[in-house]
């Protein structure tokens, strides 16, 4: 990943709005280790400080130009969460330029067991546990499926989406210079029944803002009373593409504040495009 895009990564990282909900976690305004959390299938971690004031860890979920793959990596404390409260949960990611066939996606997850699925337009989320629940960017589709890229919330272990929105962005969601802003963010229904509405958002600098939301059932799913793990999968089949999430932490080096400070340039385009809200 080359210096501008990790530069435009600190900056989004600097000034993502994130949901102030009192539960959930960031993992775009706080630095992860992801060596520290459980890897499966294809996944690895990469972190490196590359000299330009920060520290990067790279979840690299499905390795680019390797078909066949399916990858999660999920934290290694499970979390408790009260579903008649809203959370949030927000982080980064990428997918490398390829000339490759795109495809297939990845997930955010929360589920009770951790593990990993099937390739492909498995999305590495496909065959586990019943008691989950994930929002997908989902990068290929087949006859009769939303069309890709679209955004997906998922349940059940199951592909079949409960919602769907197609954004339109073609190839245009693999960005060589800009990573993408992701959040998800739950709002309870107000009638202490543990079911709600899911709303998954993806933002960039330069191709706006897409979301999909859905009611979810968390006692339906059997996630109520039990500790919940939090993290990604992925996948590809014939397709070929690398899916990684990033996490940055400020490290300022002698000599590295004129890059900072470009970087950080890009606060006065990303505050105009959001209206300071």
């Amino acid at each position: 990943m080359n210096t501008a895009r990790r530069l435009i990564a600190a900056a989004l990282l600097a000034t993502a709005a994130s949901a102030h909900a009192d539960q959930g976690v960031s993992m775009a305004w706080t630095y992860r280790d992801f060596t520290t959390w459980d890897l499966f299938g294809s996944t690895t971690v990469h972190n490196q400080t590359p000299g330009n004031g920060f520290t990067y860890s790279d979840l690299i979920l499905t390795a680019p130009a390797s078909n066949g793959q399916a990858g999660a990596g999920f934290a290694p404390a499970a979390i408790t969460l009260d579903f008649n409260q809203a959370f949030a949960f927000d982080f980064h990611f990428f997918i490398p330029v390829s000339q490759d066939l795109r495809g297939d996606g990845l997930t955010f997850t929360l589920t009770q067991a951790t593990g990993v699925g099937g390739t492909g337009s498995g999305l590495g989320y496909e065959g586990m546990s019943s008691a989950s629940v994930a929002f997908a960017i989902d990068t290929f589709h087949f006859q009769g499926e939303p069309v890709s890229p679209s955004l997906q919330i998922l349940t059940g272990g199951s592909v079949t989406p409960l919602a769907a929105t197609e954004t339109g962005l073609g190839d245009a969601i693999r960005d060589p210079d800009f990573q993408w802003y992701a959040s998800v963010h739950y709002t309870p229904s107000g009638n202490s029944d543990n079911t709600g509405t899911l709303t998954g958002t993806i933002e960039h600098l330069n191709h706006g803002s897409f979301s999909v939301s859905a009611q979810v059932n968390f006692d339906q799913l059997g996630l109520v009373g039990t500790p919940v793990f939090y993290g990604f999968t992925a996948a590809n089949g014939a397709a070929s593409d690398g899916h990684f999430v990033t996490s940055a932490m400020a490290v300022p080096e002698p000599g590295s504040w004129a890059m900072i400070l470009a970087g950080l340039g890009c606060l006065g385009l990303i505050a105009r495009r959001r209206g300071m809200r």
